[in-house]
């Protein structure tokens, strides 16, 4: 259960008041008690005197023959309402009555002091409560004794201060209650008010201002005044509302800005992929009609030379299969744009990329392509299972193979030519893959030609050995599975093509 405010300090103020109250009436009843123990001292005194006086002139009389000090200890203890007593005189050994071997020792031990140093003493002991302080049961007091013709002496004598002290303790009791409640009173009635109208009243204000505050309703504390701590964060929450404001009017100036910005980037970009695109489509339109019009302007010569008179039907024929190699040249061309177009082969089933290079190996090495040059598999990767279309992996391999191929005779090694397929495990942003690199000792390439070998049309071949477009094929099937293909050029010659594909689930040995 939570309090309020009011509460709170109400209730903090009761009991600050509470514990001041009860220390003041406890510190007053014990000064009390202790004036009142102070007063039955002197009192106690003047009576012995008294009674001594009396009982020397009765007893030191020459028709007496009683003993002097039982006597006197006797007529003192009666007279005077003690419990117990003792005297001496001289050096003599002191007389006690009523007294147990406690009392009398601490009666002797105050007789001592008494003789010693002439003067009356007294002792307040023992202690008993008396409503919430503790308050003495006993006192203990000793008068000197200068009878006539006789050594100097003492008395002690001690008195009880239960009944006196509680009776006292009572009659206070009634009174300082009486005076603390009301007082009590006064002040928390004074207290509250004032705290209320100091504290609550502002604090609930504060939150009430607080609750009403909206961005059209301006600053709502220009109420509250005064130099006081509330005043003061009045003051602060305002200038706090003040800069929250002006920041925001600032953030707001600053959004519209990075929208404005964000439009032009966004119309700006629009623009450059327009442009790109047509750039791309100039790309590929000059790359088609260089690629196809050679052929086509090769073709219409044989067909021209075959309608020629008085050609033999071994060169009509041979005209014939020239134009049709030509054809066919174009035929594959444009398969190779619609590979490049539309990458996405048929259903993609869990392929081993293993199995993939083995087959390609077999396929290539009757080939005369490969003749004299060392083709050699290092097939290291422990998870090689990837999904896939199976035809794709295997025209992105044969592409990466025929290339190096290619690279090793252009660079005239037919004796000693190399070719290094290896595979490997590896990590990639989505999780474990399988890294497949095809190395070469052929010419080569520079980082302006790595950097434009998957552009269409690119190639680095002689004229009439190449399209351009495996590379631009290979490198849209590989990102289509999610992977990643890269050509890099070595210093000494050579090139590497790295080819990085993610693997279908828990590896595959």
């Amino acid at each position: 259960m939570r309090f309020g405010l009011h509460a709170n300090i109400t209730g903090a103020l009761c009991v600050l008041l509470g514990l001041a109250t009860a220390l003041t009436f406890s510190v007053t009843t014990l000064f009390w008690l202790r004036q009142a123990a102070l007063l039955v001292a002197r009192e106690k005194e003047q009576q012995i005197g008294l009674i001594v006086d009396a009982a020397a002139g009765q007893w030191l009389g020459p028709e007496t023959e009683q003993p002097f000090l039982p006597t006197l200890v006797g007529a003192t203890v009666l007279g005077s309402g003690a419990v117990a007593g003792c005297a001496t005189l001289g050096e003599g050994a002191p007389a006690c009555s009523g007294a147990d071997p406690a009392e009398q020792a601490a009666l002797e031990r105050l007789l001592a002091g008494t003789v010693a140093t002439g003067a009356s003493a007294r002792v307040l002991g023992g202690l008993a409560w008396v409503g919430l302080v503790p308050a003495h049961r006993s006192l203990d007091l000793a008068v000197p004794l200068h009878p006539p013709d006789r050594p100097a002496g003492a008395i002690s004598l001690r008195f009880p201060l239960d009944q006196l002290l509680h009776a006292e303790a009572r009659a206070l009791h009634r009174y300082a209650l009486l005076y603390l409640v009301v007082n009590l009173l006064a002040l928390l009635a004074l207290g509250v008010l004032h705290l209320h109208r100091t504290i609550v009243r502002p604090v609930t204000q504060l939150i009430r201002r607080t609750d009403a505050y909206t961005d059209e309703g301006g600053l709502p504390f220009l109420a509250l005044e005064g130099g006081s701590e509330l005043g003061q964060l009045a003051g602060s929450l305002q200038r706090m509302l003040a800069r929250i404001r002006a920041d925001r009017d600032t953030l707001r100036d600053h959004v519209a800005s990075l929208e404005a910005a964000n439009q032009q980037l966004i119309a700006a970009r629009g623009e450059m992929v327009r442009a790109e695109k047509l750039a791309s489509v100039g790309r590929l339109a000059a790359g088609l009609a260089h690629e196809i019009g050679n052929p086509v302007g090769i073709v219409q010569g044989y067909v021209g030379l075959v309608q020629q008179p008085g050609l033999t039907a071994t060169e009509r024929e041979d005209f014939c299969s020239r134009a049709d190699q030509e054809l066919q040249r174009i035929s594959r061309l444009v398969r190779q744009l619609l590979d490049l177009a539309r990458p996405a082969g048929g259903p993609a089933t869990e392929v081993d990329v293993h199995g993939v290079l083995d087959e390609v190996v077999r396929l290539l090495r009757p080939q005369p392509l490969l003749d004299g040059i060392d083709l050699r598999l290092d097939l290291r990767a422990a998870g090689t299972v990837v999904r896939a279309d199976a035809g794709q992996l295997v025209q992105v391999f044969l592409n990466g193979l025929i290339n190096a191929a290619d690279s090793v005779r252009q660079a005239g090694r037919d004796t000693d030519g190399t070719i290094r397929v290896a595979t490997a495990d590896g990590t990639g942003a989505g999780g474990p893959v399988v890294r497949v690199t095809i190395t070469d000792n052929g010419v080569g390439l520079d980082p302006a030609e790595a950097a434009a070998a998957f552009d269409p049309f690119y190639t680095t071949k002689e004229p009439g050995r190449g399209t351009g477009l495996g590379l631009s094929v290979s490198h849209a099937m590989v990102t289509a599975l999610g992977g990643d293909i890269t050509l890099v050029g070595e210093a000494a010659g050579g090139a590497v093509l790295t080819i990085v594909l993610p693997l279908a689930g828990p590896c595959h040995q």
